[in-house]
């Protein structure tokens, strides 16, 4: 059996920090996983800089509600659902993305939860477990699944890693030439053709 794991933001979706960023004018919001290593430090910079600006649960959500995917995004899901087995692994989370993910046609997502308060304040968020990316191509190995990862940032490198097959999608210069390891590319139609060859050359069933 073939099975895909998939970044959502930044591969299927824009960034929705980016996006509240843009919106709100709050700069410190830009950064994302393609810039800093540390995902647990990415979010503790983030729900403090929506502390101090005093941005609510309620704006985010409403951001994250009108995010589209990209142009063939949804596309490219059908085709490899239609073909092989496919489980988005992101770090984004069910409460802010739900809406995102009906745009995608429900497909299965392993991700994270934001914690707010009642008073509408984001105060944390609760891991599904740590390292589940990885840990999702691992067990995946374990049950003879032969395994390829999609990412973009670096919270994608360790699945990457661990999957027979990893491809960087959008990626950054820097990202790219620190692991020229992986192929690289920029399109859908350049993607979907490398995931149909790859598992055509390893001779594997669907």
């Amino acid at each position: 059996m073939n099975f895909i794991g998939i970044d959502l933001e930044g591969v299927l979706v824009p960034e929705i920090w980016m996006a509240l960023a843009e919106s709100t004018g709050v700069d410190e919001l830009k950064l994302t996983t393609k810039n800093v290593v540390d995902y647990q430090e990415l979010m503790d910079h983030r729900i403090n800089i929506l502390n101090l600006k005093g941005i609510n649960a309620e704006k985010l959500f409403d951001i994250a509600k009108a995010i589209k995917p990209y142009d063939g995004a949804v596309e490219f899901l059908d085709e490899i659902r239609k073909n092989y087995q496919v489980i988005i692994l992101s770090d984004t989370f069910y409460n802010l993305s739900h809406d995102i993910f009906l745009k995608l046609k429900l497909p299965t997502v392993f991700c994270h939860k934001l914690l707010v308060s009642k008073e509408g304040k984001i105060t944390g968020f609760k891991k599904c477990v740590e390292d589940h990316k990885r840990k999702t191509i691992q067990a995946m190995n374990k049950l003879n699944f032969n395994t390829l990862a999609v990412g973009d940032s670096y919270n994608d490198l360790n699945m990457l890693k661990e999957a027979k097959n990893g491809i960087l999608f959008k990626s950054t210069e820097e990202i790219k030439k620190k692991h020229s390891e992986f192929f690289s590319c920029e399109s859908y139609s350049t993607l979907t053709k490398k995931i149909h060859n790859i598992f055509k050359e390893q001779k594997i069933d669907k």
